[in-house]
């Protein structure tokens, strides 16, 4: 009963969001706060006492916390630069800010999800959890796709430059560290054979 009403839950949390008219301190942010508390509590106790078969549920759970934190923090910006549109409009139409405010949010998406891929990344590697840095990976996959194929022919000039400079800047983090791990590796294995 407990799992079918936490999956009803986050059904209507997805399916049928909240307006939000404040950044952030809203209703809606807060719900998906508990949300993710609930199921950081699942991963957190369900991964230190779960057998092997409910390790899957465990595993789904995390996915699913990541899924919310991301669509909640996508939810934020596109309301709040909604809100901005909303009012640059004029009696004569939309103003010259309207666009540009549209800008700011589609970059905004590429933005958050760069940055929460790096940071899954980052607690894949200081964990030591393969699981969430294909997670991180994943999800810059994603963010990658987005900024080659949907930002490089929407935005300007300016934020198409912003998106590919944090992307590769965040991809050259990511193989730095891979070869760290890597260049590691083998100087344990072969202390190990000579010992």
């Amino acid at each position: 009963m407990a799992v079918a009403a936490l999956v009803l839950g986050i059904f209507r949390l997805i399916a049928f969001p909240m307006y939000a008219d404040r950044l952030i301190f809203n209703a809606r942010f807060a719900t998906y706060l508990i949300a993710i508390a609930v199921l950081g509590g699942i991963v957190y106790f369900g991964g230190r006492s779960a057998s092997e078969g409910e390790k899957v549920f465990v595993r789904i759970a995390a996915v699913v916390l990541n899924l919310l934190a991301l669509t909640a923090l996508t939810l934020e910006a596109s309301d709040y630069f909604g809100r901005q549109q909303f009012q640059s409009y004029d009696v004569a139409g939309y103003s010259s800010n309207y666009q540009q405010f549209w800008l700011m949010r589609e970059f905004s998406y590429s933005a958050i999800w760069l940055i929460y891929g790096a940071a899954l990344m980052a607690v894949g590697f200081w964990k030591k959890s393969a699981f969430v840095r294909w997670q991180g990976l994943a999800l810059i996959a994603v963010t990658i796709c987005k900024v080659f194929i949907y930002d490089s022919r929407n935005l300007n000039t300016g934020y198409r430059i912003l998106s590919f400079i944090a992307l590769g800047a965040v991809l050259l983090a990511i193989s730095f560290v891979y070869f760290k791990i890597s260049a590691r590796a083998p100087a344990k294995s072969s202390s190990e054979t000579s010992g």
